[in-house]
């Protein structure tokens, strides 16, 4: 599914995660693990139906190569740039099944062209008892709002290795961050969703001249979880290690174990106030409506997302007056179809009265559709152009519509070329009759001169 920029999304089948969970009389009829492809294909239907997914779904062989490839079970985000170089590569889930740096990823191939921009340089500190520690933050430059990553990265400049204290769950609380007035703001870690904790080592093994890496991610907020304003801020991570903390490990560890306080420099970023997005955003210009009319209340009503939220039945006038605009055909208003010496509807012509023939649900996506008269407007037209037309012109129309005395017509006798067009040999009433205006009598055509 390609979504903007050729960015292009694809859900791999790899497995079955629980098959145990496949019991007799599940929707699928399948019972355990699938035996074969064919098995997969009905799993992976019943999955994409299930979810909703509009992303493409291919399934992995049943011999797992694709899943041996990328090592992907049971569950790994991979995102490849346009060169199909992997941009990202996550841990293996649920534990790192995370969406903000995927998002991140995303946004950086867009912005650049599909490819990845180089990583942010860290600000390096001053080392401590041969300890440096440096900060960064991706994207140096972000939108209110957004999601980012304070990475942390730690030195050893010894020749002997280290082990390092390090929590993971105290981080963020570490980060000192400030606007250019010396206001302080805070990383808020609540934004990252569903986080999947698991005991871990707080120590952390560093070697002679190697680094360990740490990530903390959430949403840069002001005081009382407040949005903060756009403008350039900046970050300093303060580490501290004191011999209390080390009370419980062991001899081994306390013997490597680095003590003491380092701090990264300063490192500077950019908040942008968050582009205000508008409907073309999501959902493309690719038809002529989207591309040509910002104005999405000419044909939308009510609230996005909400229950109210719909197509404007009372739109009609607002395109069709315009000649010659986007290939539209000039109906209403001055000079338009239904000002001509005979129109197809007597009386003052209203939007509702389009509305007796015509189809809205596609109509803006550039296609004309005609409804079924005798449905009230609910069903579309099957038939052929001539059944349509009798469907008032036979002498028994649908409701609320009527004909006026003079118009009941009377000499030419049509039922000969009618019964032709029925089936289907002729283009029917079309041939002779405009049905919308004409300035001949009777939406009678020029054939001499179109």
């Amino acid at each position: 599914m390609s979504y903007r920029n050729d960015i292009e999304f694809l859900i791999v089948y790899i497995r079955e995660a629980h098959p145990n969970m496949l019991k007799e009389g599940n929707e699928t009829g399948i019972v355990g693990r699938p035996r074969n492809l064919d098995e997969r294909v009905i799993l992976a239907t019943e999955c994409v139906s299930k979810y909703k997914l509009s992303a493409p779904m291919v399934i992995d062989g049943m011999d797992g190569q694709v899943n041996n490839a990328y090592k992907a079970a049971p569950v790994r985000v991979t995102v490849v740039d346009i060169d199909g170089k992997v941009s990202f590569y996550a841990g293996p889930g649920p534990f790192d099944f995370r969406l903000p740096p995927v998002e991140r990823t995303l946004k950086k191939l867009i912005a650049n062209d599909g490819r990845m921009p180089p990583p942010p340089i860290p600000a390096w500190g001053a080392p401590a008892n041969g300890l440096r520690c440096g900060l960064s933050i991706d994207p140096p430059k972000f939108d209110i709002g957004d999601n980012i990553a304070v990475q942390l990265k730690f030195e050893n400049t010894t020749d002997k290795p280290l082990a390092l204290h390090y929590n993971a769950a105290e981080a963020a609380k570490n980060i000192v961050i400030n606007d250019t007035n010396g206001k302080a703001l805070k990383l808020d870690t609540s934004t990252r969703g569903r986080v999947w904790r698991r005991r871990t080592n707080p120590f952390k093994r560093v070697d002679p001249g190697q680094t360990f890496a740490a990530e903390v991610e959430g949403r840069i907020v002001a005081s009382g979880g407040q949005a903060p304003p756009a403008g350039k801020f900046t970050a300093v991570y303060s580490h501290v290690v004191a011999e209390q903390m080390l009370a419980d490990a062991i001899p081994q560890i306390k013997n490597a174990a680095w003590l003491g306080e380092i701090n990264s420099a300063t490192f500077a970023f950019e908040i942008s106030a968050a582009k205000k997005l508008g409907c073309i955003d999501c959902h493309g210009d690719s038809d002529y409506h989207h591309t040509h009319e910002e104005d999405c209340t000419k044909c939308h009503v009510g609230k996005v997302g909400e229950s109210d939220f719909g197509t404007n039945d009372d739109a009609c006038a607002e395109c069709h007056p315009r000649k010659d605009l986007f290939g539209r055909k000039q109906i209403l208003g001055p000079g338009g179809a239904f000002q001509m010496a005979s129109k197809h509807l007597p009386g003052d012509i209203e939007d509702k009265h389009c509305l007796l023939c015509h189809d809205q649900s596609q109509h803006r996506n550039g296609t004309v559709n005609l409804i079924n008269p005798n449905s009230a407007g609910a069903k579309p037209w099957t038939g052929n152009p001539t059944t349509f037309c009798l469907t008032c012109h036979d002498g028994n129309p649908p409701a609320g519509v009527s004909f006026p005395e003079e118009a009941k017509g009377s000499g030419f006798d049509k039922m000969k070329f009618m019964q032709s067009a029925l089936a289907g040999n002729e283009q029917g009433c079309t041939l002779c009759h405009d049905p919308h205006g004409s300035e001949l009598p009777s939406l009678l055509k020029d054939l001499h001169t179109r």
